[in-house]
């Protein structure tokens, strides 16, 4: 199968604002100070704004973090039986040895995450 590329006439037309400019020419800017600055210099010095956690909060966080993790794997994990199930081309033996290996998986997925936030409610990291 051939392919055709096809141009518009003027794609090809220089669009001029690359184009090179040589010293002393009247398209050079003389005055640098007339072209826009990188840096802002007429506002104010804007303060550094930092976060400080406490232990427990940072606990916490971490903790939501890894019941996260732990559910969205449980959740594949749900997916790929619900995939393993529908598909015509494996054994009925085999759906289900490995559908409910997944399952069982992700059930001790969602008990984990489970864990993990009532451990960081608690003030202690369940590990």
């Amino acid at each position: 199968m051939a392919a055709r590329l096809l141009f518009h006439p003027d794609a090809a037309a220089p669009s001029g604002k690359n184009a090179p400019t040589a010293p002393g020419s009247t398209d050079q800017s003389q005055n640098r100070t007339e072209e826009p600055q990188m840096v802002d210099t007429t506002s104010p010095v804007r303060d550094v704004h930092t976060v400080a956690y406490t232990v427990a909060e940072l606990n916490r966080l971490v903790s939501r973090e890894i019941a996260g993790r732990y559910r969205e794997l449980a959740s594949t994990l749900c997916d790929n039986a619900a995939f393993l199930i529908a598909n015509d081309t494996v054994p009925a033996r085999v759906k289900q040895q490995r559908s409910r290996a997944y399952l069982d998986i992700a059930m001790q997925l969602h008990q984990l995450a489970d864990g993990e936030i009532r451990g960081a409610e608690l003030g202690q990291v369940a590990r």
